[in-house]
């Protein structure tokens, strides 16, 4: 009995133990004693996690909750958001991966929660993407929640700093068009007054009491973020001929704080970026993404390029009547956000500058309220051809004073706008029309276009100044993309090397009658009006039929005069010469042609390229070619060549192309002068026409609502939209002198609720 006895009390302790721990872990009473034992002794409570995942209100919400996210952002658009339910499940999302962040570094950060994580392809442009996490958790608290957050943010943003969360489902939509000014045309004279001469003060956040100026700075070699005294400015300083890496932390914190950069000085060791202390909303101007940031630090290239190239061989217009034509960017900026950016904003300035009759088949960008000119520009010319190109000249000026340097941005609005009359010549079209679209793009308030100004000067900023980052940028180059249309190219001048007379006489006859049908007979019963119009005479049905026959004969005998000229050509060549003509023709900006035989090939190229536009890339099923299927085998080739988290769109779509190309040219380079007065280009600050100024009283307004999924061709309206000259517009003149605003008649004062956000 006495051995018995021990057992017989262990058994009931362990008994009531079980059920003290059953009280403590799984019932109501249970989880108060803990929530107030975390509270006593001051560690994180966790509660109750036995629950089904798949059956909380979270998880059954998710996909409603994301779907109406992405439809309010569709496009690039990095948060963290999260939706919380009376159950205490959570819905975490995090967009727009960077492609630091490792989808493992999740486990450890919710050990303690059962969870479950769901990564989602967003797709942008044709065949591009973003992709996305959806994270659910069955059971967390508020304090949970706060602490995951900031963790997440270190992961996804390298920084804890303001680690703020968007709640979901969003309450606001993406602004594409700002509400207020943001373009602003700030002088070197100005910069020079307020941050040199007046010394604007700046402070830190945590040590209000030492106040800095810019030349503070630059003596103590300060480094990180700092605000204004006065509300309206943030200025990040950042030592020179250094690596990003060890002020990493700063990133996240200027981008957070300040919505647009404006300039920056610099002495021999410092560089401090002046930006506008946060006004607009994080929905209307996103912060900047930190990747894309230190991408462009990495970069040592001192020309970053984007293309569409319509022009090419093999892109053009498909039997459907819709033109593809290949992405090109810069081997740095394939899948990245960057690079995406740039080829949304170089469909948008082809389309606004035709008033919006050129339409991308997939972006399907919100449509601005006006456009520029009274007519498409291409029709307004009367061209055969035409280049849109945004530039990088007189984006930035900058002026090297006696120990330091001011850079000022031209406009933060837009990039100035090139149009040339041919891609071979490179000739302006008229500096009165690059002009007037530069004032219509920078004064839109499309915050697309600022983006793109703010990353550009950052570019040059940081090559200038010799800031370099040599951590991994994740370089994702599809090596196989440069030469992949060399195999149809070579199939294609196979077919015309082949060709024998009597095919080269059905090819023309054919092709003659469809372009007669197609535009060439209505332009010629236009031109018979007008000559009757003017000579007040008719033509007889015999007259007509007559030169309907010149028409289709001369048509067809200089088809066949092509077709018989390449095909001489062509025969005439070596193999290697064939090869090396299909190789220039697939992709000519892979090719340096400095020599006799390169020059050589240029011309033959151009001959293949010649009769291409007479024959129309929309007639190739005549040579039992489809530029469809061309399109197919291009992006089936570049379908696994992706970035860790996203992929820039691979090839377009658009309606009611014309012989148009473009794209953007950044340069490192900026626009030195010797005077802080007088020295910007004159269409910096261009005066609207009489065309651009309202005749309505309710003008119309850029539109932030998501367009049509379905692409139409449309007409548009001449109506226009009010031109004002706001303060932070154009700079006065008094007595043909710049005046010096002050800085609080540029930049606004207002407090803010927290300093930068």
């Amino acid at each position: 009995m006495k051995i018995k006895r021990p057992i017989f009390w262990l058994t009931v302790i362990v008994a009531i133990a079980a059920v003290v721990f059953f009280l403590l872990t799984r019932t109501p009473i249970g989880e108060e004693v803990r929530r107030g034992s975390a509270r006593l002794f001051d560690y994180e409570y966790i509660p109750n996690q036995d629950v089904e995942i798949e059956g909380c209100a979270a998880a059954l919400a998710a996909d409603s909750i994301y779907e109406d996210f992405r439809k309010k952002f569709r496009f690039h658009y990095q948060t963290l958001g999260m939706a919380s339910f009376a159950d205490s499940s959570r819905m975490i999302l995090l967009s727009d991966l960077p492609p630091h962040f490792e989808t493992d570094s999740i486990a450890p950060i919710f050990t303690q929660f059962t969870h479950k994580t769901e990564l989602r392809k967003h797709p942008i442009g044709y065949d591009g993407y973003t992709t996305d996490i959806i994270l659910l958790l069955g059971n967390a608290t508020q304090e949970n929640c706060d602490k995951l957050i900031r963790r997440l943010n270190r992961e996804l943003f390298l920084s804890e700093y303001k680690p703020t969360v968007m709640p979901l489902p969003a309450e606001h939509k993406r602004h594409y068009f700002a509400k207020e000014n943001i373009d602003y045309q700030i002088t070197l004279n100005e910069f020079n007054t307020w941050f040199m001469e007046e010394g604007e003060g700046f402070i830190r956040l945590n040590d209000t009491n030492t106040v800095l100026t810019v030349a503070d700075m630059f003596s103590s070699k300060a480094r990180g973020v700092y605000f204004s005294q006065q509300p309206g400015f943030v200025a990040w300083a950042i030592a020179k001929n250094s690596d990003l890496a060890p002020q990493m932390g700063d990133i996240r914190q200027f981008t957070l704080d300040a919505d647009l950069i404006l300039g920056a000085l610099a002495d021999s060791s410092t560089l401090v970026i002046i930006g506008r202390e946060r006004q607009s909303p994080l929905y209307e101007l996103p912060p900047l993404q930190i990747e894309s940031i230190l991408l462009l630090a990495s970069t040592t290239e001192k020309e970053l390029s984007q293309s569409l190239d319509i022009n090419d061989l093999m892109a053009g217009k498909m039997n459907n009547g819709r033109d593809w034509c290949p992405t090109y960017l810069s081997k740095e900026l394939e899948n990245t956000e960057f690079g995406d950016l740039m080829t949304i904003t170089d469909v948008l300035l082809k389309d606004w500058s035709e008033r919006g009759t050129i339409q991308e088949g997939y972006y399907r960008y919100p449509e601005p309220g006006y456009y520029p000119f009274d007519k498409p520009l291409f029709k307004k010319l009367g061209l055969n051809e035409l280049v849109y190109n945004w530039n990088t000249a007189g984006a930035m000026y900058a002026i090297d004073r006696e120990g330091y340097t001011i850079y000022t941005l031209g406009r933060t609005g837009s990039l100035p706008v090139s149009y040339f009359n041919s891609q071979e010549r490179s000739q302006s079209i008229g500096y009165r029309y690059e002009s007037q679209a530069y004032h219509y793009f920078a004064t839109l308030g499309n915050t697309d276009l600022a983006r793109v100004v703010q990353y550009t000067a950052l570019y040059q900023l940081f090559i200038d100044n010799n800031i370099s980052y040599s951590g991994n940028t994740y370089p994702s180059f599809p090596k196989n993309k440069p030469f992949l249309l060399y195999k149809p190219t070579m199939n294609l001048l196979g077919i015309l090397k082949g060709l024998s007379g009597e095919e080269i006489s059905q090819l023309s006859d054919s092709l003659s009658q469809r372009s007669f049908c197609s535009y060439q007979k209505e332009q010629v019963d236009k031109q018979l009006r007008e000559n009757e119009q003017a000579h007040n005479f008719s033509y007889t049905e015999e007259n007509i039929d007559n030169i309907y026959r010149d028409v289709h004969r001369n048509t067809q005998a200089n088809i066949s005069r092509g077709f018989q000229e390449v095909k001489a050509m062509l025969c005439g060549l070596s193999e290697e010469q064939f090869k090396k003509l299909a190789k220039y023709l697939s992709y000519p900006r892979g090719m340096t042609l400095r020599d006799r035989e390169g020059y050589n090939t240029y011309l033959r190229a151009r001959k293949v390229n010649q009769l291409m536009r007479e024959v129309g890339k929309n007639n190739l099923d005549l040579l039992g070619m489809d530029l469809a299927n061309v399109k197919n085998y291009f992006a089936s080739n570049l379908s696994g060549n992706t970035g860790r988290y996203m992929k820039t769109s691979s090839l377009i779509i658009t309606y009611n192309d014309l012989l148009t190309t473009g794209g953007h040219n950044l340069s490192s380079r900026i626009s030195r002068v010797n005077s802080m007065t007088n020295y910007k280009r004159s269409r910096g600050n261009y005066t609207p026409t009489d065309y651009e100024r309202p005749t309505s009283t309710s003008p119309a307004t850029p539109s932030n609502k998501e367009p049509s999924n379905t692409p139409t061709t449309k007409t548009t309206t001449t109506t226009k939209k009010k031109t004002t000259q706001s303060s932070t517009q154009a700079v006065k003149h008094v007595n043909n002198k710049p005046l010096v605003r002050s800085r609080n008649a540029v930049i606004s004062t207002a407090p803010r609720k927290t300093r930068g956000l």
